[in-house]
């Protein structure tokens, strides 16, 4: 049972200098009980469509070796998401975001829903051009962060200020650095500034629909932490 409340307001006009005003003179509430019994003709007419999804969601597309865990600087989930999403394409890098990746994934069966639960978002897979300026920017930010997940590249960092980073693989190009992420944080979200006004190409690609696909064509997901940041400390 649920209670609604319902403001009833009174209203009342006058005219000022020739022009009609508005003003709440008064207003009352009252409550109203709304009875939450489900109606049965209505539960009928949905029942399919819910069997339909729960067969779906329950469907068993993986099984994962180790315990893929959110955490900083680095994890496994990170790993995981940003590694197989750079296969996608022939983007250079990709980098995502810890907030985005909204639970963990434990040692066992991975099924289709427990993927809508780590990535309920629409986001779309999109590769932006950064300049090495820029791009730098983008590690100092994960710094600053404490570590994002990130792919295709690694930093070593000493009491938070960065030592060097390096790429997986070498760039054509230095001043054209290709940057897979989200289309949520190639808009700017989370704060990454760097993105800000850089020409968006789209995949075509969900970022949940990346991971579905990786999980069904890879029946054993093995994913391990691999120093890709090295944050050391005196």
């Amino acid at each position: 049972m649920r209670i609604k409340i319902i403001y009833i307001y009174t209203l009342f006009s006058f005219l000022i200098s020739c022009s009609t005003t508005y003003n709440i003179e008064s207003y009352s509430d009252s409550v109203m009980i709304v009875n939450e019994q489900a109606d049965s003709n209505i539960l009928s007419i949905i029942k399919p469509y819910q069997d339909k999804i729960k067969k779906e969601m329950d469907e068993v597309i993986s099984f994962s070796y180790y315990d893929l865990i959110k955490g900083k600087p680095e994890s496994t989930i990170g790993n995981f998401v940003t590694d197989l999403c750079l296969k996608y394409t022939n983007a250079d890098v990709c980098i995502m975001n810890n907030g985005g990746l909204r639970t963990s994934i434990y040692k066992g069966e991975i099924t289709r829903g427990k993927i809508y639960e780590l990535m309920p978002f629409e986001n779309e897979l999109v590769v932006l051009e950064l300049n090495e300026n820029d791009f730098l920017g983008l590690v100092n930010y994960i710094l600053k962060r404490k570590g994002e997940p990130f792919s295709g590249f690694k930093i070593i960092a000493k009491n938070n200020k960065l030592v060097e980073y390096s790429f997986n693989n070498e760039l054509k190009n230095k001043n054209k650095i290709r940057v897979l992420t989200s289309d949520y944080l190639a808009n700017g979200g989370d704060k990454m500034w760097f993105f800000k006004e850089k020409k968006q190409e789209k995949v075509g690609l969900k970022v949940r629909d990346a991971i579905i696909d990786y999980c069904i064509k890879n029946d054993t997901i093995k994913v391990e932490l691999d120093n890709r940041i090295i944050i050391e400390n005196e």
